[in-house]
């Protein structure tokens, strides 16, 4: 495989792999953060130490785990459901076979720019997703 020296293309698609990670973790944090309340609910004897305990459970979850969980406690409409599936999927590619998709053609400008665009897309959709779930936007 040839090397792949830094160059423009790189640093944006490594920066845009980076923020596409970066708003997966806000989703995986805000779907912990909003089944807070349920999984208190559920914990009998509940003190400071058991509050801490769910927390970080909640915090070690996937984000399959999560959802499945999320799913469990909150109604949704079929259509949230699938776009929750697909979401799951969009991160579990960006995550897992990714880069495993372009291989050794990632030296050609081509590829890196078709795998730009493609973070791009993956950027804006996980974004929706994280703000779509930020309790602050919920504000009227």
């Amino acid at each position: 495989m040839a090397d792949l020296q830094e160059n423009e293309l790189l640093n944006e698609l490594y920066r845009l792999y980076g923020v596409a990670a970066h708003n997966c973790s806000n989703i995986e944090y805000r779907i912990a953060y909003l089944l807070l309340g349920p999984k208190w609910k559920q914990t009998a004897n509940l003190n400071p130490e058991k509050v801490t305990e769910v927390y970080e459970k909640l915090q070690r979850l996937p984000l399959g785990a999560l959802l499945k969980e999320y799913k469990q406690h909150f109604n949704f409409t079929d259509k949230q459901r699938e776009l929750m599936d697909s979401v799951l999927e969009k991160r579990n590619y960006l995550m897992h076979r990714f880069f495993g998709t372009y291989g050794t053609k990632m030296h050609d400008r081509g590829v890196q720019e078709k795998m730009i665009s493609e973070l791009k897309d993956l950027v804006f959709i996980f974004e929706s997703v994280s703000r779509s779930l930020d309790p602050e936007t919920w504000k009227k």
